[in-house]
């Protein structure tokens, strides 16, 4: 929506289909939905898919389109297209183009470029094969978030009919290189200053305009980092409270943030008094070893998480947490450390427990994983096995309880859990005991 936002205030015209805003269910939905789009705005010059990890499905539509629209240009972008462009031009000759980086001015100027039947060279960021077939991609440009429009609502009254919260960003990109995280190897790419922030007036003015225009009681900042360690960071979030209970603005709100952002308990208290009751945290596992082993380093050696946790949830600030139950290596005593802290937050969905990690293509991660032959599956997501069989048949026992079963309580998939941790232990206790001779 801000694409679509910027390219019209360019003067484009932009027919915008979301398949999980109008609640599709297949990918047929959503291509009779562009259809129809079609059939009312005319044939499209130019189509353009967002794609983290549902490429398969993206890449079925880009087909369907390039079969339809006859001359119709295809462009694909977003973390997973940004990290992967030139083996995603080599093998799907459907996309023509596929945008690095920031999407609303590279976006614009490329649509302007084919409607008018301009060359293409000067657009930022825009992988493309050159008449020899090559791969070739000039030079992205890093946008200030200041001078962009504000996002188009079209979708939003969907969005707040079907119970869901409207969202604004405030910050772009990710200081931190966590080898999982597509966001975060993105900012990688573009150096030091790809971690972005909107001007707190800024952010303020589109809650506002919210508030006002939809009648909100509740909003999601929706940045991948909302407020970090670093002392700027968190100035800019006392100024962002402070300036929302100055001009009386009365909403809450939901940030993302890591556990290192809460430095100060009365930054979080000041916020609260803003609005804030929601925090959702990357915990990811309860083993110190394996945070670092994912360059996650949020703790101290001997910290324990929990500990923040408990201290937010007191100040009325529910905890979402996002963990990390299951990876290649995985051994009894981290899941169970993890499960304890699932605990600590008080987040009852069970499915938590069956949490595999993804190796999304382009990440540390997926590389390290690759490297140590931990894949069955390279592409378009990274798929594992586990190195110890024992942990294949405890992840498949916890699916085969937890997965067809919604109605299964924390309690219940809590102790199944633990209980099969314990089988596990005991079958470790046994390969490692001494043979008598």
């Amino acid at each position: 929506m801000s694409i679509k936002a910027y390219a019209e205030a360019q003067g484009l015209e932009i027919t915008s289909v979301n398949g999980l805003v109008a609640g599709h269910t297949c990918v047929e939905e959503t291509w009779a939905a562009m259809q129809r789009a079609a059939r009312f705005s005319g044939t499209p010059r130019l189509v353009g898919f967002s794609s983290i990890d549902t490429f398969p499905e993206v890449l079925w539509l880009a087909q369907r389109a390039r079969e339809t629209w006859e001359g119709v240009h295809i462009a694909l972008g977003n973390a997973i297209a940004t990290l992967n462009y030139e083996r995603i031009l080599r093998q799907h000759d459907c996309f023509d183009f596929v945008i690095v980086g920031d999407g609303e001015l590279a976006f614009t100027k490329l649509a302007l470029a084919v409607a008018n039947d301009a060359a293409v060279d000067h657009v930022p960021g825009l992988a493309r094969r050159d008449d020899q077939g090559h791969i070739v991609c000039s030079p992205a440009t890093l946008v200030d978030l200041d001078e962009l429009p504000r996002p188009a609502r079209d979708e939003l009254p969907t969005v707040l009919a079907d119970g869901f919260a409207a969202s604004v960003f405030s910050t772009r990109g990710c200081p931190y290189r966590c080898t999982f995280c597509g966001t975060g190897a993105m900012s990688a790419m573009f150096g030091r200053n790809s971690y972005r922030a909107k001007s707190v007036d800024a952010v303020v003015d589109e809650i506002e305009y919210l508030k006002s225009d939809f009648n909100l009681d509740f909003v999601f900042i929706s940045d991948d980092l909302f407020v970090s360690k670093h002392p700027s960071s968190q100035q800019r979030a006392a100024d962002f409270a402070s300036t929302m209970l100055r001009r009386g603005i009365d909403i809450n709100f939901m940030v993302d943030i890591r556990l290192d952002s809460v430095v100060d308990l009365d930054l979080y208290k000041h916020l609260h008094r803003a609005g804030l009751r929601r925090v959702f945290i990357g915990l990811e596992t309860g083993s110190y070893d394996q945070l670092r082993a994912y360059r996650k380093q949020i703790l101290n050696r001997g910290q324990d998480a929990a500990d923040t946790v408990i201290a937010l949830q007191r100040l009325g600030i529910e905890v979402i947490p996002g963990t990390i139950m299951f990876h290649p290596t995985v051994q009894p005593d981290e899941l169970r450390e993890t499960a304890r802290l699932l605990r600590a937050t008080r987040y009852t969905n069970a499915f938590k427990f069956l949490g595999r990690i993804l190796p999304y293509p382009g990440t540390q991660l997926y590389q390290q994983y690759s490297d140590a032959g931990y894949l069955t599956s390279e592409w378009p997501l990274g798929q594992w096995d586990f190195v110890d069989p024992e942990a294949t048949r405890v992840y498949q026992d916890i699916a085969g309880l937890i997965g067809p079963n919604p109605e299964i309580t924390f309690d219940e998939a809590e102790a199944f859990f633990l209980a099969r941790l314990d089988e596990w232990d005991e079958l470790i206790a046994h390969r490692t005991a001494p043979v008598a001779s």
